[in-house]
Order: structure tokens, then sequence, then C-alpha cells
């Protein structure tokens, strides 16, 4: 019952409208997803504040799996500079193996699950992981090709 109640608040909370295609250089699309620590999560609380490192993953997805410990480490060392967010899609993947994914990898980064897969869809995500930087203007700067050490690229994303 939890689960469901957390399901429908976050599917009223995502309720994006679809529009045209997103890429590099456009406006992320703005959206606020749940996230499994109950805080909410609103992309445009960004803006004028830091970059985003937005990720949309799955737990059965092998690639995804080998990725996390960068994503842990770029939130460790990075967090003051970068937010970082984990969207599970929620393809073929339960919103209850989230929480003991993230306790086996020993995963402590912000982490949501896309019911509907609303947001997902609005970014176009076809196979995971598929990772964006979203810079602090809010323009869509890298879509994937994002290296695993990015200390230097920062700064050209706060600009």
């Amino acid at each position: 019952m939890k689960a469901l109640i957390f399901s429908l608040l976050c599917l009223l909370m995502q309720g994006a409208a679809m529009a045209a295609p997103v890429k590099v250089g456009d406006m992320a699309p703005d959206f606020k997803i749940m996230t499994t620590d109950s805080t909410v999560f609103k992309l445009s609380q960004w803006r004028g504040k830091k970059p985003v490192y937005l990720v949309f993953w799955n737990t059965w997805c092998p690639t995804c799996v080998k990725k996390m410990p960068v994503y842990q480490n770029t939130h460790t060392f990075h967090g003051e500079e970068l937010a970082v967010l984990l969207v599970n899609t929620g393809n073929d993947d339960p919103f209850e193996n989230l929480k003991p994914f993230a306790q086996r990898h020993e995963l402590d980064l912000p982490m949501a699950y896309d019911f509907g897969s609303t947001i997902s869809k609005r970014y176009e995500v076809i196979g995971t992981p598929t990772a964006f930087i979203i810079d602090i203007n809010g323009r869509i700067q890298r879509r994937n090709n994002i290296p695993d050490d990015i200390e230097e690229l920062i700064p050209q994303w706060v600009k």
C-alpha cells in the first residue's frame, strides 16, 4: 500500500507535457520527481546554482551496474559543484528493487523512480544508461559520452 501511494504521488508530480525532442544546446525540460528518501528533486531549482548530472538507468542493466561506482564517486567528490540524480526508468524494473540495489552497491546518492516513464519519455531515453549534463543555466551540454573523470569539465558547465 505504501508503494502504491508513493507511486501515485510521483505520477502526479511528474505530469510533464510531451513536446519536441530534446538535444544538446536545448533548455532541459523541467521536471519534479520524488527521490527514494522522499525529498522532491525539481530540475529548475538548480538553475543559477550548479550543473546537474542526470542519469537514466535500470537495476537489470549490466552497464548501469558497472557505472555505479563512477556515479557514486562523482557525487561524493563533486557533489558540492554538481548535482547528481539517478532516475530509474521503471522499464521492467519494479520500484521495490531500488533500495535493496542501493544497499547492495553501497550507494548514497540521490535516486528516483520514474513511475509511468514520463520523464524518461520526455528525455527520449531508449537504452540505459542514458546520461545528460545540464549546465548551471539549464541547457543540455552533453547527452552520453560523459567521461568517468569529469573534474576538469565542471568549470565550463558553471559559466
